[in-house]
C-alpha cells in the first residue's frame, strides 16, 4: 500500500545523527535492500562531489529508487541559510540548493528544504525574514521546475527553527506560495511537539503533503517510543496518500536493526490500518 524509504548518509556522521545507513553508495544499497527498504533518502552536502552515475548504479543494481535528498548538513556544516541578512549569503544559499536540484534530476529525486530555513532572529522583521524565505524558495521551485524536480519543505518543531513549527501553519504557507511543485514534508517528530490531533492535522494537510517521515519522540525507529503512529497511518491511509514514508532515526541498536525493527512496525501498521478500514462482510 505504501513505499518506504530510509535515510541514508554517504560521509561520516556524529552516532545520534538521526540518519540510519551509513558508508559508501554500494554498501548503503545493498543494506537498503536487505532491510526490505523501496527508496533511499539521501542525506549529502556539497552535491558536486557526487557521481550521479555511480548512484544511479548503486540503487539500480539493488532495484531501488531515490525518495529524497535532505539538504540540511547546509546549514549545519556549511552555515548556509535562506533567511541570512546578507542578500549575498542568501544568494550562496540559493546557489547551493539548486545544485541539489541538478543532483535530483540526474537520480529521479525530490529536494527537501529543511532547516536550512534558518531561525528568525528579529520578530520584530518577521515579515522581512518570511520574505527572504519566500523569494528563494520562489527561485528554487522555478530552477526546480524547468529540471522536473520537486521540492519539499518540512514542518520542524520550535526546537530547531522558530516559525513554520507546526503541519498547518507550514501548510498553508506552502499553499499561499502557488508553486505547483512545492510540497509539504511532515515529520513525526515535529508533529510529536507541535500537533495535537494527528489524525485530522494528516487529513487537513492531504493537498499538499509529498512525503512523510516516521521517527519516533526519541529519535528511535517507529515503535522504539511513544509517538502513536497509528492515527498518522489511516490519515495517510484515507486519503489515499501515495508518496513515501521515510525513517529518519538514530540508528540503535544497530544501523541494520534500526531498519528492519522500523520497517517492521511500519508494516505491521499498515495491515492493521488496511484491516480496520475494510468494510464489513455479512
Amino acid at each position: 500500500m505504501f513505499k518506504y524509504g530510509i535515510s541514508c548518509s554517504l560521509e561520516p556522521q556524529p552516532v545520534r545523527q538521526p540518519v540510519i545507513i551509513r558508508g559508501e553508495i554500494e554498501h548503503v544499497a545493498d543494506q537498503v535492500k536487505k532491510a526490505g527498504y523501496d527508496a533511499i533518502e539521501l542525506f549529502i552536502r556539497n552535491p558536486e562531489q557526487y557521481d550521479p552515475e555511480r548512484l544511479n548504479k548503486a540503487a539500480a543494481n539493488e532495484g531501488l529508487e531515490f525518495c529524497a535528498i535532505s539538504t540540511g548538513m547546509e546549514f549545519t556544516r556549511n552555515g548556509l541559510c535562506l533567511i541570512h541578512d546578507d542578500a549575498e549569503q542568501r544568494a550562496k544559499a540559493v546557489a547551493r540548493l539548486k545544485a541539489h536540484i541538478d543532483l535530483g534530476a540526474q537520480i529521479g529525486s525530490p529536494v527537501v528544504v529543511g532547516i536550512m530555513r534558518g531561525s528568525i532572529p528579529d520578530f520584530d522583521r518577521e515579515e522581512q525574514y518570511l520574505g527572504y524565505y519566500r523569494e528563494g524558495l520562489g527561485q528554487l521551485c522555478d530552477y526546480a521546475k524547468e529540471k522536473g524536480v520537486k521540492i519539499y519543505v518540512e514542518s520542524i518543531m520550535r526546537y530547531i527553527n522558530n516559525y513554520l513549527n507546526s503541519v498547518p501553519e507550514t501548510a498553508q504557507f506552502l499553499r499561499d506560495m502557488k508553486k505547483d511543485n512545492l510540497f509539504l514534508h511532515i515529520d513525526t517528530h515535529s508533529m510529536a511537539i507541535e500537533d495535537w490531533n494527528e489524525y485530522e492535522t494528516v487529513k487537513n494537510a492531504a493537498d499538499i503533503t509529498g512525503y512523510v517521515h516516521f521517527s519516533d519522540n526519541n529519535r528511535g525507529y517507529p515503535g522504539a517510543g511513544g509517538v502513536d503512529f497509528k492515527p498518522i497511518m489511516r490519515a495517510l491511509y484515507d486519503t489515499g496518500y501515495n508518496g513515501y514514508i521515510s525513517t529518519e532515526c538514530t540508528p540503535y541498536p544497530t544501523e541494520f536493526e534500526c531498519a528492519k525493527r522500523g520497517l517492521d512496525y511500519m508494516k505491521a501498521l499498515e495491515t492493521i490500518v488496511s484491516i480496520e478500514a475494510a468494510p464489513m462482510m455479512g
